[in-house]
């Protein structure tokens, strides 16, 4: 959960969503006037009056009056009588069309918040992370705010279908200012992505968002296979939506399965089981206990490789080769996954399409690669083992040789008797999450294919 909530955060941010962008104040007016909450002030029209609000809250007001923050932005009315205000904790200025007196009476947020959201958020009980999404069902309403507090950030929600199904969201943006230059919180920004990828790449959905600008009301449909979904709403005020979906089986990929997974000089081969609605096939893969976003690649048949390939994506206009995937080791185990996709179509970068639709991902597949050989290796030697006493580990090097494909590093604490191995194709490696003030033991083997050359002699390395 936590390696595929980092992998989506990360994009979400690449796509912008991260509207908690400081900017300076630079509305100060000049001979202002005091203006005191929660009691009645006479507003001179023309004039300007300062307030400040000690904490987020409900500002109620009588008259015909403006209100503006510190960055000039004018704050939106809520309520029948157009005289009701959401604010955040700050300084705003005061102006009204004519004399009058004015009464405000102001609320903390704190003390009305449960009748503004389904899920009353706190410091120590907030959903500003994946990892702490609330759980919805569909067909629930749901009312929020965002940014309201210093400690609340986007918002994130999470939702299971128990089948392929067309789920269509309606979003009501109320944003606490008006939509103006340079106003980046008068917009709402959701982003849907999904959790049944196995092998922890979140992948955002296309649509990968949808904006809501202003004050209104918008909907966006997905077509997305069972299992459990994620969605992000960056956005300062108050929203509310609903989910609902219908069974769509047209578009939806069927399941697929890995039926062999074949090594080959450029990788790994996989064959899938053809899936009903699937245009194209999607593989993933990773080392086995590695917490780095997979790598994948994906093809117009039932057969997927492994190996890199060069995609053209257009960038301002262009299109730039793009280097996709990265080359298997040799002896290094990988968990694989696989699903099937629909309308796939040509993605440009920042621009994706908007109709692919993507089916479950398979369970994972545990699987060693070996290229094919037949040749044993010859001796290789540690040339350098020695403590990275800085970075508490152990940094071994060696002289790389012609008949080795990759190398197999075993390490152990002196005086036990189990060995923990890593595998490599570099002609370096650093031995990590061991303990300090102790011995360890380290040897090393050159690999060809499953073919195994001799151990070196073992070298001993004390750890500070």
């Amino acid at each position: 959960m936590k390696r595929f909530m980092t992998m989506a955060l990360a994009s979400a941010a690449m796509l912008g969503l991260t509207s908690t962008t400081v900017q300076a104040g630079t509305y100060n007016p000049k001979n202002t006037t005091s203006f005191s909450i929660n009691q009645r002030n006479y507003v001179a029209k023309g004039r300007v009056y300062k307030l400040r609000l000690p904490v987020a809250g409900r500002l109620i007001t009588n008259g015909d009056v403006t209100l503006k923050n510190s960055m000039e932005w004018t704050c939106i009315p809520y309520g029948k009588n157009k005289n009701t205000y959401y604010l955040r904790k700050g300084t705003y200025y005061l102006t009204s069309s004519k004399n009058a007196n004015v009464k405000t009476t102001f609320t903390r947020l704190t003390k009305v918040r449960k009748s503004l959201e389904t899920y009353v958020e706190t410091q120590k009980n907030n959903d500003n992370s994946g990892q702490n999404a609330r759980k919805i069902e569909v067909g629930q309403k749901i009312k929020a705010m965002g940014e309201m507090y210093n400690y609340d950030n986007i918002d994130y929600y999470r939702f299971t279908i128990d089948s392929p199904q067309m789920v269509t969201m309606k979003m009501t943006n109320n944003p606490i200012y008006q939509s103006g230059k340079g106003n980046i919180f008068s917009k709402m920004d959701v982003v849907m992505f999904n959790d049944n990828n196995p092998v922890g790449d979140g992948t955002i959905l296309y649509p990968e968002q949808f904006k809501v600008n202003g004050n209104k009301t918008a909907s966006q449909s997905w077509y997305l296979a069972k299992g459990t979904y994620y969605f992000s709403v960056s956005t300062r005020g108050l929203y509310n939506f609903q989910l609902t979906a219908v069974p769509d089986t047209r578009t939806v990929p069927a399941d697929t399965e890995i039926e062999s997974l074949k090594d080959t000089k450029d990788g790994v081969v996989a064959t899938l089981r053809d899936a009903l609605h699937a245009k194209t096939y999607e593989l993933a893969w990773r080392e086995k206990g590695s917490k780095r976003a997979a790598f994948s690649s994906s093809s117009n048949t039932t057969e997927v490789s492994t190996a890199p390939t060069t995609r053209n994506l257009e960038v301002n206009g262009h299109e730039i080769p793009v280097r996709m995937g990265n080359k298997l080791v040799n002896g290094q185990t990988y968990e694989f996954a696989a699903r099937g996709v629909s309308n796939p179509k040509y993605i440009r970068y920042g621009n994706p399409e908007t109709n692919n639709y993507f089916g479950a991902w398979t369970k994972i597949v545990e699987h060693t690669y070996y290229a094919p050989s037949d040749a044993t290796p010859g001796a290789v030697n540690l040339t350098t083992a020695q403590a990275d006493n800085t970075y508490h580990n152990i940094h071994v090097a060696w002289n790389k040789i012609d008949s080795a494909q990759s190398y197999r590093v075993a390490y152990r604490q002196k005086g036990t008797s189990k060995w923990y191995y890593e595998v490599t194709d570099q002609a370096s490696n650093a031995v990590t999450g061991i303990t300090r003030n102790r011995t360890y033991e380290v040897k090393l083997q050159a690999l060809n294919g499953k073919q195994e050359g001799p151990w070196s002699a073992v070298k001993e390395v004390f750890l500070k």
